[in-house]
């Protein structure tokens, strides 16, 4: 039979249809086919699938990943090549008569430079792999095996990492629990949503002593920058979590808080203290890498540092600020040649960049912010920030809906946990009158937990799906909590502007107006409202008339 794909195995991994032309895949895609090819007659279990590639997933979610890489990676494959792969409910097969292998070594060794992300169970595939066929040194062996190594990969090696301890249970409590595992695993969870940092893996973690080992050791073995350690006391159906915030690299505890829960509750999957854990530890984060970016010469900091500080500082309503975040992005950029996470903040930049009402040529930074997304996407086809970025610009700045909502179905597919791609939908649905799907999805972003200096942008998009929901009450409440956080970002301000004259508080709509043309003084309505046909797009424009 004909044969309708080619994969290289030594080397650069690559995947190509039968005429050579490269098909350009995400480093998760990759993987399954590394995994499938590499397969006895190219055949493996849907279990060894989902524990390999997500292994750090809950089973329903592990299997619901699975078939999702699965439906989209037959997309990207073409009509015609995306025969060679079949499933039925125990098995996903690779039609091997169907598929060329190259096996020459001499190209480099298995996969070379290949890793995926906080999948240790596929890295320590990769490594059996990579001595079976003889293409790795033992020195190389040692590296790939050490939990630095699997905890800092690829292109979030720029980002920071946080490792959550073994929690221990104090002496005091009434009978042996195993609480302090489900709390540190959930923590980890919770925090391994963000895409601001990097978390190692509750089951690397756990190979340390709770007691002994000092934040010192856990950054040296773990390449982690921050050290969440606590214990847990149980009584009554109750337990109470002390929790440590430590910066292992300047050896500084940054905060010690108590948490209090009932364990019925946990374990039947309340999230809100997780949530609110998560949301600390993230803020603290955060304002650490903000405080050393002001007292420090940038020369002097570590990259992620740079980035955590240039994210927080561009949500700032300060001009000033803002405008320094582009300096801390270019000197990153500089540093980092080209790195698709900087480049995507830096386009994020100019679409903030318009609507703070800093631009001086809408047009240019629009222009801008889509070469920094060509950028990423060109180096990693399927990165959801850039996607994200993407959609960004055309439901915010062209209001070309269909695509962003192209781009966010991608974006989605890659990390259907990517809070800020959500967010993108929900305003998307608000425009569109799907008012229910873009509430659902606005408070699905805000639990995500995104960085405390992102909060005031989740607030304004649920605040515009309450809007679109006719539901005045809820968009001014979820309007006011953004203005608490940033007090003078235009959007908030056109929102209650607009929302307080159509509930005909003609008063304090018109003192939002003042203040957003105290902020913006060469604001103006667009000439044509391109969603006022729209539930939403009615009430701004009849308010802001």
């Amino acid at each position: 039979m004909a044969v309708l794909l080619r994969i290289r195995h030594f080397g650069a991994f690559g995947v190509y249809h039968s005429d050579g032309q490269g098909i350009p895949l995400g480093a998760k895609h990759q993987a399954l086919l590394a995994l499938l090819s590499t397969a006895e007659g190219g055949i493996r279990t849907r279990a060894f699938l989902e524990n390999t590639l997500w292994c750090l997933s809950q089973p329903e979610q592990a299997k619901a990943s699975l078939r999702t890489a699965l439906s989209t990676l037959k997309r990207h494959l073409g009509a015609e090549a995306s025969d060679v792969l079949t499933a039925n409910r125990e098995r996903v097969t690779l039609r091997m008569d169907l598929v060329e292998i190259d096996e020459d070594a001499a190209k480099g060794e298995f996969m070379e430079g290949f890793e995926l992300a906080h999948e240790e169970e596929f890295a320590a595939w990769l490594v059996k792999m990579r001595q079976h066929r003889g293409s790795v040194p033992a020195r190389a062996v040692e590296r790939l095996n050490s939990a630095s190594h699997l905890m800092k990969m690829g292109s979030d090696a720029i980002l920071p990492t946080v490792t959550v301890m073994p929690l221990r249970l104090r002496e005091m409590a009434e009978v042996s629990s195993p609480l302090p595992d489900v709390l540190g695993e959930e923590l980890t969870r919770a925090l391994g949503r963000s895409r601001a940092f990097c978390v190692t893996s509750f089951l690397a973690a756990r190979q340390f002593d709770a007691v002994t080992s000092t934040p010192a050791v856990v950054s040296a073995a773990t390449g982690a920058t921050f050290i969440v350690s606590g214990s847990v006391s149980i009584s009554a159906g109750q337990f109470t979590l002390d929790l440590d915030l430590n910066d292992a690299v300047r050896d500084k505890l940054i905060w010690s808080r108590r948490y209090e829960g009932d364990i019925v509750d946990l374990l039947k999957g309340s999230t809100d203290l997780l949530h609110r854990m998560s949301r600390d530890v993230s803020r603290s984060m955060t304002g650490e890498a903000l405080e050393q970016s002001s007292i420090k010469p940038l020369a002097d900091l570590e990259n992620h540092t740079l980035l955590m500080a240039s994210i927080a500082l561009m949500q700032n309503g300060q001009r000033a600020l803002f405008e320094r975040a582009r300096d801390v992005l270019s000197v990153l950029a500089d540093r980092e040649h080209g790195h698709p996470i900087v480049q995507c903040w830096q386009g994020i930049w100019h679409v903030l960049r318009v609507e703070h009402g800093n631009s001086e040529n809408r047009d240019a930074d629009i222009d801008a912010a889509r070469v920094y997304a060509d950028g990423a996407l060109a180096s990693e086809p399927m990165l959801s920030l850039a996607h994200t970025l993407n959609a960004m610009i055309d439901a915010q700045l062209a209001f070309n809906f269909e695509a962003a909502l192209a781009s966010l179905s991608l974006a989605l597919e890659d990390n259907p946990s990517e809070a800020l791609a959500l967010a993108m939908k929900a305003q998307v649905f608000a425009y569109l009158d799907q008012s229910a799907d873009a509430i659902q999805l606005a408070t699905a972003a805000r639990q995500l937990m995104p960085l405390g200096p992102q909060k005031f942008y989740f607030e304004v998009i649920s605040a515009i799906a309450h809007l679109a929901d006719g539901n005045f009450a809820k968009a001014v409440e979820f309007g006011e909590l953004a203005l608490a956080s940033n007090p003078g970002f235009p959007q908030t301000l056109r929102l209650l502007g607009v929302v307080n004259r159509a509930q005909r508080n003609g008063s304090s709509g018109r003192d939002a107006i003042q203040a957003l043309l105290a902020e913006v003084p060469g604001f103006a309505m667009r000439p044509s409202l391109r969603f006022a046909d729209a539930q939403v797009g009615a009430v701004y424009a009849t308010g802001m008339r």
